[in-house]
């Protein structure tokens, strides 16, 4: 029997009052808003690239999940050498003292069929947790009230249109559908704005459905897959110089709105790739009131829950240098699921070290060289290192993909201390075709 289902915060309860979870998630964002058998090929392209990127969540959920749960993975992690692997992190989260569920509360299913093989496994009374209400774990939450809910907190279309009607400041932003790109109105936004404009769409996840954009025409080849129906947001590009990009979660209950962790935003090449965390991270006491408000508008949309839903908040603060006219805050959308970064920040929490300097990453490693990675991440293992830095892996995904002719695994992972020398250490014993991202990423506050 399924008592309940969404995107709940982790272990926000008691071990004594929290219910047995069941934790099921894949790549659920494209089938919010899209019929999985009707993509296009670059939406089925990013839709299995998302779904692949899941399978590192999927592993980082053995130390959220508690010895009464049970937690879903994709089949390939039966594999060799796959399994091996996953194990080697269980060992680790053993060793940071994570109290990793038992291997023995893992069920496979087919990463194709994934929540209707999960629904055809009894739950013997857990909650079930998704990582966000899609349409397709239809099959486990069965609430077309929980999918309204979801489609419309998750839509950027949604957001823009009902966000300044709360009162909450955004970019300058225009709401359009593909037929409109070459009409006056769109003509007058972009004539407004000096540099390009971000151009925003439903559906995917990782940045995969926001790009920029220059001219209207621009926006029309990049959308050439898509209906003239097809709903958009054209919104102001923020000055970089003038502001820093952040994100938060929030736990969004029926009583209480809680802020439970903050990150700056890292990239590389101009893509995300991670987030700071820790003590150079903060927030002010106006930074927090009008986060808190993002909190009560989605309360107020429907996402609440008594025990507490995760709520992700993309914003921008103002940098010290930039004009005071400016506003301090602008919040650019936000994401009514669990987040990436939720899974990094509870174990930041797990491991008590708040206070400390953190950047979590996701990272590229050959699948030849993977037993060099783990025994590189074994002999710096925080708790264990001696170094100026130490290591926390999260989650592998089990599915060599073709980068630049080479093939890859995603893997994810803290660092904890001085990333400087962490970056020297991976040179140093992996060489420069491993981690290939880390030495772009800049962690400096």
């Amino acid at each position: 029997m399924i008592n309940l289902s969404g995107p709940f915060a982790p272990n926000r309860m008691s071990r004594s009052e929290r219910i047995p979870t069941r934790y099921s998630m894949a790549g659920d964002d494209c089938s919010l808003h899209f019929d999985l058998d009707t993509l296009t090929a670059k939406q089925q392209q990013d839709h299995a690239s998302n779904q692949i990127l899941t399978a590192m969540l999927q592993v980082a959920l053995l130390y959220i999940a508690d010895d009464g749960d049970d937690v879903c993975l994709y089949s390939a992690f039966k594999e060799s050498p796959w399994a091996e692997a996953l194990k080697t992190y269980h060992h680790f989260f053993s060793i940071l003292a994570l109290a990793p569920l038992p291997l023995a509360n893992i069920s496979y299913h087919p990463m194709h069929s994934f929540y209707p093989s999960v629904a055809q496994t009894p739950t013997n009374g857990k909650t079930e947790t998704l990582y966000m209400i899609s349409g397709s774990n239809w099959c486990i939450h069965q609430s077309q009230q929980l999918l309204q809910m979801s489609q419309n907190l998750n839509s950027k279309t949604h957001f823009a249109e009902h966000a300044p009607r709360f009162g909450l400041p955004v970019p300058s932003t225009l709401i359009a559908q593909k037929s409109d790109l070459l009409s006056a109105e769109v003509a007058d936004f972009f004539s407004q704005h000096d540099t390009p404009v971000m151009l925003k769409t439903l559906g995917l996840a990782g940045a995969r459905n926001v790009t920029t954009v220059a001219t209207a025409e621009e926006a029309l080849e990049h959308l050439s897959e898509y209906p003239p129906d097809m709903a958009l947001v054209l919104q102001e590009r923020l000055n970089l110089e003038h502001y820093t990009e952040m994100t938060v979660d929030l736990l969004v209950s029926n009583e209480n709105l809680e802020i439970t962790n903050v990150r700056k935003l890292l990239f590389a090449n101009g893509l995300w790739v991670g987030n700071l965390m820790g003590g150079a991270v903060s927030l002010t006491a106006a930074h927090r009131d009008q986060l808190l408000n993002v909190g009560e508008y989605a309360r107020q949309h429907g996402f609440t829950h008594p025990d507490g839903y995760n709520l992700g908040i993309d914003y921008f603060i103002r940098n010290e240098s930039a004009p005071a006219s400016l506003e301090e805050v602008v919040i650019t959308e936000i994401n009514a699921r669990w987040t990436g970064g939720l899974f990094p920040a509870e174990l930041v929490r797990r491991l008590g070290i708040e206070k400390q300097p953190v950047v979590a990453f996701i990272d590229m490693c050959p699948p030849h060289d993977l037993d060099a990675y783990l025994a590189f991440v074994s002999q710096y293992l925080h708790t264990q290192s001696k170094a100026a830095f130490s290591i926390a892996p999260m989650g592998f995904a089990p599915f060599p993909v073709e980068v630049e002719g080479h093939q890859q695994l995603f893997v994810w992972q803290i660092v904890i201390g001085d990333f400087d020398a962490f970056k020297s250490a991976k040179n140093q014993h992996l060489g420069e075709q491993v981690l290939v991202t880390a030495p772009l990423i800049n962690a400096s506050i």
